[in-house]
């Protein structure tokens, strides 16, 4: 489990780091793609409870520490996407192998659609206003598109990453 913990910490700061130097600087209708919620979501899609929320906090502090968003917003929302698709994963609905072609980039178009208004909304709460200066909608349309198109690789990925934790589980 350690090793497979090593690999998912290791992945989990190559993706900030592709969120920051790449996906940070494309912008699709005024939108950011956010990596950063999308790799904890594909981390709980294995049943990994513990290791997908430590990896929702990982990457939205990292992202949070190194832009310019309210520290810890990030986390929550990676924390919260982490939390419901590994109770999903231990209910093999996300399961790639299993499953409909369908369900898992479904899941993640859901998580995609919901991840931006509740950034927001935990921005409101945290008296951070200026989150809504841009269009909330276009965020969760892109976000949807593009979570449900790099849903299957990303936790194909994240699937033969934890493949070994997943054979001493059984």
């Amino acid at each position: 489990m350690s090793q497979t913990r090593g690999l998912i910490i290791l992945a989990t700061l190559g993706i900030v780091g592709v969120q920051l130097t790449v996906f940070t600087q494309w912008r699709f209708d005024g939108a950011v793609v956010m990596l950063v919620w999308l790799w904890p979501l594909a981390v709980g899609l294995t049943g990994l409870t513990s290791l997908a929320l430590v990896v929702g906090i990982v990457t939205g502090l990292l992202f949070d520490a190194q832009s310019a968003t309210p520290f810890g917003l990030s986390a929550l929302v990676a924390v919260a996407l982490a939390f419901v698709a590994s109770r999903l994963g231990k209910e093999g609905v996300g399961d790639l192998d299993s499953a409909a072609i369908w369900v898992t980039p479904g899941i993640a178009a859901v998580g995609g659609l919901l991840a931006p208004a509740l950034y927001v909304a935990s921005g409101v709460f945290a008296l951070n206003f200026s989150l809504w200066h841009g269009s909330v909608i276009n965020s969760m349309l892109v976000n949807a598109v593009a979570f449900a198109v790099l849903a299957r690789p990303v936790t194909r990925f994240a699937f033969a990453l934890s493949r070994s934790a997943l054979r001493t589980r059984r």
